[in-house]
């Protein structure tokens, strides 16, 4: 395609065409299959008609206007104008019918002119580059409406990267940075000891670590009901995450954007943004209906498919000699697949199929791995109990480790007595760290978490003593402190010699 004889807008308006000559090419096998029914084999052998059809599309912005023929800085999935996406109404739903009604009016009054069929079309919102949109001979598609969200895209890397660079230039960066790097660290809270200023291509973890953050940084640093708007997109990117929902969950998440409109003046009154008529922050509105009509959001989350690019591109270029590389990577990716066929194969075969009520299978290290791990061997042998309570801080550990032996006696002795007994033993190995899986109430796979008790030293001068939570008891509640036991200073974790 030679751009040299084409305007900007001529070049735009014949990528849109080529992408939907494309898309339709590939979708034909859709159009009769989804008329007239394909028959398909089940899970049980049953063979069923099945009408196939296109009914949920993962894009980020550009892509979704392009599919949608919206007019870039609109909305796709409503008819809201680029002048009223900061409003916290919905207007009125776009629907395939309506962006074909106004393309079908803008070709009879354009007379076959390009320039004039594209200044109808954007007049009404619709992009002014395609005659035939793809989907307009897909059955039942409603384009507009199986747009999806996208977490990564517009949530992290869209609103939170507006609101962090908001806060910079309210907050100032350099005192931003000087909060964060101050932050006592803490276990699965993400340590910036530069700050974030100076970070460069920003990953989408990273921007999740800094949301974890961000509030406890601005604290004190302006009005508390001038934060109330971060904390309001803040508990809604974290909300609409959530692996199940429900009408109470739904409910939050509309406290939460309700509160961020409520406050959201605060940005325009410092200057951060003249209008807030951003497309991304307008589609927060419907996360909600996309919820109630697709599910959670994990099940259309583009993050998957960037993590497919480490797997699928990345490490398959460093597999070859970087000259003539294709080939390669194929070679390379087609080995991998087989290799975690194999695998799934044997472990098929070799895991056995464990009964629930069994419960010496279900706590064999061999099939079920520990809850929590700990190292083979201390990197601190023999500490005397003294140095341990002065080091760690815990001037109450000898007295505490009595008690803990004390438990195991058959005939355990008085508390008055109890504090007139010394220790059979002296010293301790000290271990500074232990990883735990929490159990998940969902089927991803478990994280691992790590607590560490580090004492004070060069390297840390305040020491590192995490907070631990425990849940003791069936009547504990996972989302308050009702039935939990909370120690506050973990000391380093002895381990008694035999």
């Amino acid at each position: 395609m030679d751009r040299s004889k084409m305007t900007e807008a001529d070049h735009c308006s014949k990528v849109q065409r080529i992408f939907h000559e494309s898309m339709k090419h590939i979708l034909v096998p859709l159009v009769e299959a989804g008329k007239k029914g394909v028959e398909m084999v089940n899970c049980l052998g049953e063979i069923r008609q099945v009408h196939p059809i296109l009914s949920c599309y993962v894009a980020d912005y550009p892509e979704q206007c392009l599919v949608a023929c919206c007019k870039y800085g609109t909305c796709p999935k409503c008819q809201c104008g680029a002048t009223n996406l900061g409003d916290s109404t919905q207007a009125p739903r776009r629907t395939p019918r309506w962006t074909l009604s106004i393309i079908e009016k803008a070709k009879k009054e354009s007379n076959g002119l390009a320039r004039e069929f594209s200044q109808q079309c954007m007049k009404e919102d619709v992009t002014g580059g395609v005659y035939e949109p793809f989907w307009k001979s897909l059955p039942f598609t409603d384009i507009d409406r199986i747009l999806t969200p996208d977490v990564l895209h517009q949530l992290y890397q869209g609103v939170f990267k507006h609101v962090v660079n908001w806060c910079q230039s309210i907050v100032g960066a350099k005192r931003l940075d000087q909060r964060i790097r101050s932050l006592p660290q803490f276990q699965g809270i993400r340590h910036f000891k530069n700050g974030i200023s100076a970070l460069s291509q920003i990953s989408g973890p990273e921007r999740k670590d800094m949301a974890k953050i961000l509030i406890p940084c601005l604290a004190g640093t302006v009005a508390p009901q001038r934060i109330k708007a971060v904390k309001g997109l803040l508990d809604f990117i974290f909300l609409s995450q959530y692996p199940t929902h429900d009408e109470q969950t739904l409910k939050y998440m509309e406290a939460a954007l309700d509160l961020f409109h409520e406050n959201k003046d605060f940005f325009i009154q410092v200057e951060c943004h003249p209008t807030l008529n951003i497309p991304k922050f307008h589609f927060l509105i419907h996360y909600i209906d996309s919820i109630q009509f697709f599910g959670t959001t994990d099940n259309y989350n583009t993050e998957m498919f960037e993590r497919l690019h480490i797997d699928f591109a990345k490490e398959g270029w460093r597999a070859t000699n970087q000259r003539d590389e294709f080939p390669q990577m194929v070679q390379w990716l087609s080995r991998q697949e087989k290799v975690d066929t194999l695998a799934l194969g044997i472990r098929a075969i070799t895991t056995p199929l464990l009964n629930n009520t069994d419960e010496r299978a279900v706590k064999n290290p061999l099939i079920t791995p520990p809850s929590i791990l700990i190292a083979k061997k201390s990197p601190a042998l023999n500490r005397p109990i003294a140095f341990i309570q002065e080091s760690h801080t815990a001037p109450q550990f000898g007295t505490h480790l009595k008690q803990y032996l004390n438990s195991f006696l058959s005939h355990q002795l008085g508390r008055q007595r109890l504090e007139h007994v010394d220790l059979p033993i002296d010293c301790v190995n000290i271990f500074p760290q232990f990883h735990f899986r929490p159990e998940s109430l969902h089927d991803e796979e478990n994280e691992s978490n790590t607590v560490k008790a580090l004492p004070y030293s060069k390297g840390q001068k305040h020491g590192r003593f995490d907070t631990v939570v425990i849940m003791d008891g069936e009547d504990a509640e996972a989302t308050g402190l009702e039935g939990v036991v909370i120690n506050f200073h973990v000391s380093s974790l002895p381990l008694i010699k035999v």
